[in-house]
């Protein structure tokens, strides 16, 4: 008797379960299959449309983190040449900057004793020079009367060669002081350019006859400082960073694709550039390079873009999408607008009957901007849900918590 008890208590709780599984209620209803059925006004409501699927040509793209970086072989790192004290510094990060154009001035004791060597040794040479140059206008003047004596009969032969030997020699002796004096000048130039200087410092010092013990570092190429790492009034050491300069006109968008992406992508396919912070801009360029190295920890990939960049208008560090076209393929596609998301899995909503949709597991493969890959989940000539799904997710979830 009690066992037939039991079995009877039995048969009541299956056969609730199971009437359960069919109850509907009026504003939806959701089965243990996810099945979810909507009354016309609802439909209206929700703004329910769908679509058939099909095979169809899929131009498919990987999106990929990216940030825009400053191309290393346009990046110039600018140093201290020598020990000193900056003076001055003319230019702040973002300064765009052109060829020659200074940067910063540094006092240096090192360019001072140079100098004041240099001017110990120009003194001696250039008096050198003066005496000889007036040496050499006695010895033309006494060359041009013996030459006028001699024409005329006064004078002797002997007398006017010995005076025309004496002008060539003082002449010769003009010309090489003259000579000394200006590689005397060259070589501390140069000796002054080893330490970021110029032909100008030395020239200075010979009209003033007084050291000038600055120098001024000047850019390199026409761009942009992306950072600057002194103030004036700072002591600074030989070959400490001082401004970061690039040119900018073209820009790197570095990105960090995954591994199941690392087959699929070349150099010279297209990528776009989306900008995260710029209301979705986008900028065009062409991959120029794709690592054959995986990064072992991030299980990722960097590739590179060349972007265009003449305006300026994009700067390094700022983050972006990299979409890259991989190519076309003939596949079952669905709408991404027909796509939801919950948890960690995508799924979308199928129309079995009228006013009844079945939430379905879709496994999607690659993507673009309006269709991504069927892998799993749905089937050709199936009718999803293409808009209106959000509505039918809020009643799945709603009837989940009743």
């Amino acid at each position: 008797m009690k066992h037939k008890f039991l079995s009877i208590l039995l048969i009541i709780l299956v056969s609730v379960s199971f009437s359960a599984c069919g109850l509907k209620k009026s504003k939806g209803v959701v089965s243990k299959v996810k099945i979810i059925t909507l009354d016309a006004e609802q439909e209206k409501n929700a703004n329910i449309q769908t679509e058939v699927l099909k095979d169809q040509l899929l131009k498919l793209r990987i999106t990929i983190p990216a940030q825009f970086k400053a191309m290393n072989k346009f990046l110039d790192r600018i140093y201290a040449p020598i020990d000193g004290k900056v003076t001055q510094v003319f230019v702040e990060p973002g300064s765009i900057v052109k060829k020659g154009q200074a940067l910063i001035q540094i006092k240096s004791d090192t360019i001072g004793q140079i100098q004041l060597s240099f001017l110990d040794e120009y003194i001696g040479v250039d008096s050198n020079v003066k005496q000889m140059t007036a040496q050499y206008n006695l010895s033309v003047q006494s060359y041009r009367r013996e030459n006028t004596l001699y024409h005329e009969g006064i004078s002797s032969r002997a007398d006017y060669e010995v005076a025309r030997a004496q002008m060539l020699k003082d002449k010769a002796n003009l010309d090489s002081l003259k000579i000394q004096r200006s590689t005397l000048i060259q070589v501390y130039a140069q000796r002054v350019a080893l330490y970021g200087g110029s032909e100008s410092t030395i020239r200075r010092a010979v009209a003033t006859k007084r050291i000038y013990p600055f120098i001024t570092l000047c850019s390199n190429k026409n761009g942009v400082v992306l950072d600057r790492k002194v103030n004036p009034g700072e002591i600074i050491d030989q070959n400490k960073e001082l401004f970061d300069v690039a040119d900018l006109s073209t820009i790197w968008l570095v990105g960090y694709a995954f591994e199941k992406d690392a087959a699929l992508l070349k150099v010279g396919q297209n990528a776009v550039g989306m900008l995260e912070e710029n209301n979705g801009q986008t900028v065009d360029g062409k991959l120029s390079y794709v690592s054959s190295i995986l990064d072992t920890e991030r299980k990722t990939l960097e590739v590179r873009a060349d972007i265009p960049n003449h305006d300026f208008s994009i700067k390094p560090n700022m983050y972006a999408e990299m979409i890259v076209d991989i190519g076309n393929v003939d596949t079952l596609s669905v709408p991404n607008s027909a796509l939801q998301k919950y948890g960690d899995y995508n799924f979308a909503y199928v129309k079995i009957r009228p006013h009844t949709y079945e939430e379905r597991k879709v496994e999607i493969g690659q993507q673009n901007d309006k269709y991504s890959q069927v892998k799993s989940g749905l089937k050709l000539g199936e009718e999803v849900v293409s808009n209106g799904g959000f509505s039918l997710l809020g009643e799945s979830i709603k009837s989940r918590e009743e």
